[in-house]
């Protein structure tokens, strides 16, 4: 596998989009992004607001709505329309305070994205910043969760414990969406996988293994020590890195930490990138924090895969996203991996 970081629009006259068949390419393009951290401008019920919520408002209120603006999430939907990704990835923190309005809010947005089969979604720590009533808030993106039939089952789903981790098989691509979600204390942001969603992670990633598909998965919190402090870490994440070692995945994919993450992990289909994306709404000053997202160009060969990651980043300037490449106007550094696969 290589990994060369690159532009990734499409040629002009290249009209492979989202709902295009990737069984029969050997290319597949995918894209990344997380944290838009969509909040609700509207009254809030003072309910809602007794129990940890109120810290989250409060500093909303008063600091966080000067990092994120939502007026840049419209413009990188125009930039996806552009770039024409065959899939796109969301890994968590699509409300701020996961108030039922946001997740409506979230829905609708996520609509204008693409239909449930060309979006995977997994959940983050603001999404379930509080215990809530899985109807009225985590339902409302059940389709653009939940597994391809008929890994889904037919029972119904009441809460993350009978949905992850999902699978979904584009061509010969397989997305495992993993759930780090979970009410934590104030002043917290922790995350954890869970023994039994582990166990059934295992099976999964040797089932896609034996098939010869990419395994991708995709989850919120870093799985790597020292991405985020101690109160925002994934409390398991070294059995999660276990379990990777011993079945092996070709990417994984987290959000949480708003800002650039590119690391690798050792596991049995050789040297894994771990890639993180900051918030899709930030407006940060500093660049390596403010709104992007990551387009992979994987192409399949007999006996090994081709991945080209770029990088297409927001300017205040411009008003648009542009490559990572004019950003820095320096010709593209390399990151470079290679795995039998």
């Amino acid at each position: 596998m290589v990994i060369i970081p690159s532009d990734n629009k499409r040629p002009p006259g290249d009209n492979n989009r989202t709902h295009s068949n990737p069984v029969e390419e050997k290319r597949f393009v995918l894209a990344h992004l997380s944290d838009p951290h969509m909040a609700w401008a509207g009254p809030v019920n003072k309910r809602d607001l007794l129990n940890k919520r109120l810290l989250g408002y409060l500093k909303w209120r008063l600091f966080r709505n000067t990092g994120h603006r939502e007026e840049i999430l419209p413009i990188l939907k125009e930039d996806l329309s552009d770039t024409r990704p065959d899939h796109i990835v969301i890994t968590g923190d699509l409300t701020h305070l996961g108030l039922p309005a946001e997740f409506k809010k979230a829905r609708t947005w996520l609509q204008s994205l693409g239909t449930p089969s060309q979006v995977t979604v997994v959940p983050g720590n603001h999404d379930a910043y509080v215990r809530s009533d899985w109807d009225r808030t985590f339902a409302c993106w059940l389709d653009y969760m939940r597994s391809d039939p008929p890994c889904r089952g037919g029972a119904r789903v009441r809460g993350f414990d009978d949905l992850f981790p999902t699978l979904r098989v584009r061509g010969r691509v397989a997305l495992i969406g993993l759930c780090s979600a979970h009410p934590s204390a104030p002043h917290l942001a922790i995350g954890a996988v869970g023994g039994p969603q582990l166990k059934r992670l295992a099976a999964t990633l040797k089932q896609t293994g034996a098939r010869g598909l990419f395994r991708i998965v995709a989850i919120h919190h870093p799985p790597l020590f020292g991405i985020v402090s101690r109160r925002r870490r994934l409390t398991d994440a070294h059995a999660l890195r276990n379990v990777v070692a011993r079945c092996g995945t070709e990417l994984i994919l987290h959000g949480h930490a708003h800002r650039v993450v590119r690391h690798t992990l050792n596991t049995r289909s050789g040297r894994t990138p771990v890639a993180g994306v900051p918030s899709a709404s930030s407006s940060s000053p500093d660049h390596q924090r403010r709104a992007r997202y990551h387009v992979f160009t994987l192409t399949a060969s007999e006996d090994a895969w081709n991945v080209h990651m770029g990088q297409r980043v927001y300017s205040p300037h411009a008003h648009c996203f542009i490559p990572e490449k004019e950003q820095y106007h320096r010709p593209r550094d390399h990151w470079t991996l290679r795995a039998a696969f």
